[in-house]
């Protein structure tokens, strides 16, 4: 008699990965260490994951809308508490046309937020492929990055260009995830 096997999967609602940065991270690890008890907590926490999540999909709002509203990102992954910092990917962003009029973690009212309509990986370090989804015409659509979490336990993003010190950064960002 054949088994059958189900694939169990766990979908959670949006998450709060950053709250509003209206400034540059310094840099939150460190040059020279990586380890989880060494991040800033004024600049960014790592947040739990939850259990049973495979797949991770990360994706940013923030103001002004536009093109020239633009970003850049490094995220980590920690295994455990007091673990070593793994870098997933960095890269750039852009702040779209694609309003937030609801906010996605408070359901509250969004003025003039908007969600990330282009998302660019710069550089990967992740076991399998990191990836960005961007879906239509630039300014139209809601960019996300999706990677298989391998198991971890928190999360960490470092924001480091992003408070509008020239006419092209973003004023206010901040980022949420989900998985499966």
């Amino acid at each position: 008699m054949a088994t059958k096997m189900a694939l169990m999967t766990k979908q959670v609602t949006w998450i709060k990965l950053r709250a509003v940065v209206v400034i540059d991270d310094a840099t939150v690890l460190g040059a020279t260490t990586k380890n989880f008890a060494n991040r800033s907590a004024g600049t960014g926490n790592a947040v739990p994951v939850p259990e049973g999540i495979n797949e991770i999909i990360v994706t940013f709002l923030g103001t002004p809308a536009g093109q020239s509203a633009v970003f850049t990102w490094k995220l980590y992954g920690f295994r455990h508490e007091n673990g070593v910092a793994e870098e997933i990917a960095n890269g750039t962003g852009n702040i779209g046309s694609v309003a937030a009029t609801i906010h996605p973690i408070t359901k509250a009212a969004a003025a003039a937020t908007f969600y990330a309509d282009f998302l660019a990986i710069s550089a990967q370090y992740w076991p399998k492929t990191v990836s960005v989804v961007d879906v239509g015409a630039a300014g139209t659509s809601i960019a996300k990055i999706i990677f298989d979490g391998f198991g971890i336990k928190y999360l960490l993003l470092e924001l480091t260009t992003c408070d509008k010190d020239t006419s092209n950064e973003t004023d206010e960002l901040e980022a949420i995830y989900t998985g499966l």
